[in-house]
């Protein structure tokens, strides 16, 4: 398909290109503007996702005409989207819109036919909306939270496989509205989870969980007066794995972490060689084992965190990040932090590091250098490269990254006789025991915790 291009002047009102890959609008695709002694050059609006030139963007298929008019004696916006190829045809399509939004309207009566359009809210658009709220678009400042890139894609994810439910249905996702989807559409992504993508219980409950919280959004946000049409779904049961590491699995490992053994491909329609090996991958699997710390606190953990006491480090203070976000940006500053106990297996562990050294440095511990990489990538690395090197061992069993957490959790239960939520961060001993504590090595642990001895 042909790049769609808006005119670089006198564009349609309320007219832009919007991307489903990376959730922007672009009100424009090209102008001049001045540089450096006077010249002119031409410059680009830059991809949400890559900040690369519009103009190289490999999804093009993904960029469509969309329209936004303003609600006439409100402050509201009507938005439509419009698969069409060329600009004048998308144009055509604006005006239509338009012109029918407006037909709703009797100049008599102008707020009645206000609330009749501000409830003519299509699913396509209301989704488009939803995700621009997530990333605090258009949000006033004191009801901005902060959510990670992660959760927000995990969002679109599942917006996207209700969209792909309903066009397996010859439902068109543009043109129904949000007040017309009942359980017949529900069944439909229920059905197209559990069959069609072969999704186990975990994840068929989180597609519908984040099904359920943007049809909440929208009910509370267009005040619809119908119900929610995910609350009758019950979540599918789940079981609990509490499965931890052995001390042989641990150490084996640790033995075939290479680059040599790091090989892999990914991808099925266009597969990628890829090596699962990094530098800072045994350091970080040995620091997820002896902190009992999620990827984001382990990846964040400096040297000038180290907390001494008479010259001996005693504890670790990081913030409490899951906390943090929870409660929000003016609402988290009193948020204590968490502590990890510098325990003898982590002394250990923190010497041959290079804790001599390094000690009370404004440093990470984890890639010091962040500036080819970034956090959220080290933590990919970690996840990945664990499965990557474990499946390896050929164990019969499933373990990723978060095991080792359970691990960890494990013997410090067991040393400070149940006490170890409050190290944890976690609210009650009832969602810890359920979670991470495995009964199979508690008689292990020792008192003072030296997780493998």
């Amino acid at each position: 398909m042909k790049r769609k291009k808006l005119p670089p002047s006198g564009k349609h009102k309320g007219m832009y290109i919007f991307c489903s890959k990376c959730m922007k609008h672009f009100s424009w695709t090209q102008k001049k503007t001045k540089i450096k002694e006077g010249n002119l050059t031409n410059v680009e609006p830059e991809c949400g996702e890559n900040k690369k030139r519009l103009s190289s963007c490999k999804f093009m298929h993904r960029q469509q005409y969309k329209a936004r008019i303003n609600v006439p004696g409100t402050k509201s916006k009507m938005t439509r989207t419009f698969d069409v190829d060329n600009y004048n045809d998308a144009v055509i399509k604006a005006i239509e819109f338009e012109n029918e939004m407006l037909s709703d309207f009797k100049p008599t009566e102008v707020n009645s036919a206000s609330r009749n359009i501000r409830n003519r809210h299509y699913l396509f658009d209301s989704e488009v909306k939803y995700l621009d709220f997530l990333d605090n678009v258009g949000v006033p400042e004191h009801q901005k939270v902060i959510r990670t890139d992660k959760h927000i894609k995990e969002v679109q994810k599942s917006l996207e496989l209700f969209n792909e439910a309903l066009s397996l249905a010859k439902i068109n996702k543009k043109m129904i509205l949000l007040n017309q989807i009942s359980d017949d559409h529900v069944g439909y992504f229920h059905s197209y989870l559990l069959n069609n993508k072969g999704y186990a219980n975990k994840t068929y409950n989180n597609k519908i969980k984040a099904l359920r919280s943007f049809f909440k959004w929208t009910i509370d946000n267009f005040d619809l007066k119908v119900a929610n049409p995910f609350d009758r779904v019950r979540s599918r049961s789940v079981s609990i794995r509490k499965d931890t590491i052995t001390k042989k699995e641990f150490k084996d490992l640790l033995d075939i972490i290479s680059p040599e053994n790091g090989h892999t491909t990914t991808g099925i329609k266009n597969p990628k060689a890829r090596n699962r090996y990094k530098p800072y991958l045994k350091d970080g699997i040995e620091l997820a084992l002896h902190t009992g710390g999620r990827r984001e606190e382990i990846v964040e953990l400096k040297w000038n965190m180290i907390q001494t006491i008479e010259d001996e480090p005693i504890y670790i203070a990081i913030n409490n990040y899951k906390v943090e976000r929870q409660l929000g940006e003016g609402f988290n500053d009193n948020v204590i932090p968490k502590i990890i106990p510098i325990t003898r297996s982590l002394l250990k562990l923190l010497h041959r590091m290079g804790y001599e050294t390094r000690k009370g440095r404004d440093e990470y511990l984890l890639s010091p250098d962040r500036a080819q990489t970034s956090a959220y990538a080290i933590m990919d690395n970690l996840s990945k490269g664990f499965s990557h090197f474990y499946n390896q061992l050929n164990t019969g069993r499933e373990l990723h990254l978060k095991s080792l957490r359970k691990t960890y959790l494990t013997y410090l239960n067991s040393a400070l006789s149940g006490d170890t939520k409050k190290l944890s961060s976690h609210s009650t001993d009832d969602i810890l025991s359920k979670h991470y504590i495995d009964e199979k090595v508690i008689n292990k642990a020792v008192k003072n915790v030296d997780i493998f001895g």
